[in-house]
């Protein structure tokens, strides 16, 4: 299964608006973009990546552990969910060998967030074994 393939798990949520799987610098994995975001996924993606290290390096200081999911609801009710899944012992880097990758999640509304984020963190553990590097 591509992964393209196991992103199109997430396009049957109510209010999918796209969803895109990136490394934690910001490179692009796979986008699957929604019908009125075309494009739109790549540059968000990016955006939503430095949220998640920023929110992660946070709640490291503040002897939180490491954050693993961050969740933005934006005024106009979008929601935007950004997922990190990292296999290493050290929350804020790669290790050779183990899966790194952050996942970008965006919906129209908030009709399914707790299916969303359930249905995200099985797609991200699927992913995590094409990203073992």
């Amino acid at each position: 299964m591509s992964v393209n393939d196991k992103l199109k798990e997430l396009a049957s949520i109510e209010g999918f608006e796209g969803v895109g799987v990136f490394t934690p610098t910001g490179e692009t994995l796979g986008v699957l973009d929604g019908d009125d975001t075309p494009q739109k996924m790549r540059a968000i993606g990016i955006l939503a990546n430095s949220v998640l290290m920023n929110a992660q390096k946070v709640s490291l200081d503040m002897g939180a552990g490491s954050g693993q999911l961050v969740h933005i609801m934006t005024d106009s009710g979008s929601q935007i969910l950004v997922r990190c899944m990292n296999e290493g012992d050290d929350p804020l880097r790669s290790k050779p060998g183990k899966a790194h990758i952050h996942m970008v999640l965006m919906l129209k509304n908030d009709f399914n967030i707790g299916l969303a984020k359930m249905k995200l963190d099985a797609v991200i553990g699927k992913l995590a074994q094409d990203f073992r590097m």
